[in-house]
C-alpha cells in the first residue's frame, strides 16, 4: 500500500491540532481551578467575618426575653 506525502502531512497536521486543542482546554481548566480556589478562599473569609458580626450583634442585643418570667 502506498501512502502519499500529502496524506501523511494531513494526518500529522490533524494529530498536532488535536493535541493543541486538548492541551489548551487542559490549561484553561487548570486556570479556572486556581481562580475558583481563590474565590472560595474569599468566601470563606467573608463567612468567618459574617459569623463574628452575628456574634457581636447577639452580644449587644443580650439574651432573648422569655414568655414566662422567672421569679
Amino acid at each position: 500500500m502506498y501512502v502519499s506525502v500529502e496524506v501523511i502531512t494531513m494526518l500529522a497536521t490533524a494529530a498536532t491540532t488535536l493535541v493543541a486543542i486538548i492541551s489548551g482546554f487542559g490549561w484553561m481548566i487548570g486556570r479556572m481551578d486556581t481562580r475558583f480556589a481563590a474565590v472560595d478562599a474569599q468566601f470563606d473569609r467573608i463567612e468567618h467575618e459574617l459569623t463574628e458580626v452575628k456574634i457581636a450583634i447577639a452580644r449587644l442585643e443580650g439574651p432573648q426575653r422569655r414568655l414566662v418570667s422567672t421569679r
